[in-house]
């Protein structure tokens, strides 16, 4: 399970740093970015790509996430995804959305599982954002802080929150 996790992540990182080149050789007409966050709508860490619809840099626009985490044969996977509106101008935006984040359990050591069943855990919570972000107009360093609401299936925690680091293009 740990070279899947390493190999995941290298995999990650190769796809980051290939937009980042990619970025750099074209011109920004769209609004795009790559980052990790911390806790946020991935629940510990994610990985993410975000993009604007329309060829501005505020709006509306969709992030799509991913995460994984292991230990000793017991973790999980988790899909962000969603929606988000950017107002506000010169880099500096109030960000707002709506989405949900995806969750896979599973238990290889079937401790907790029945039987054959070796998933647990699977569902979809709705999240929320509000907070800010930092996008320079030309790309550069991408910076989020944010709430980050859970709600559903009973599940509500209000005071979540999420910081992200990355990369606009």
């Amino acid at each position: 399970m740990r070279f899947k996790s390493i190999f995941s992540l290298a995999v990650l990182g190769i796809m980051f740093w290939s937009s980042v080149a990619m970025a750099q050789l074209e011109a920004r007409e769209r609004g795009r970015g790559v980052y990790a966050e911390l806790f946020g709508n991935g629940l510990l860490y994610s990985f993410n790509y975000d993009q604007r619809f329309e060829k501005r840099l505020d709006g509306l626009g969709y992030k799509v996430g991913l995460s994984f985490l292991s230990v000793e044969g017991t973790g999980a996977a988790t899909f962000p995804f969603g929606l988000n509106y950017l107002l506000g101008k010169n880099g500096k935006y109030f960000e707002l959305g709506l989405g949900g984040t995806y969750v896979v359990g599973f238990d290889n050591t079937n401790t907790f599982a029945s039987s054959d069943d070796r998933n647990f855990g699977d569902g979809i919570a709705g999240n929320m954002i509000i907070g800010y972000r930092s996008e320079p107009v030309d790309g550069g360093f991408l910076f989020r802080a944010t709430l980050t609401p859970f709600f559903g299936s009973g599940t509500f925690w209000p005071l979540y929150a999420g910081v992200s680091f990355g990369y606009a293009f």
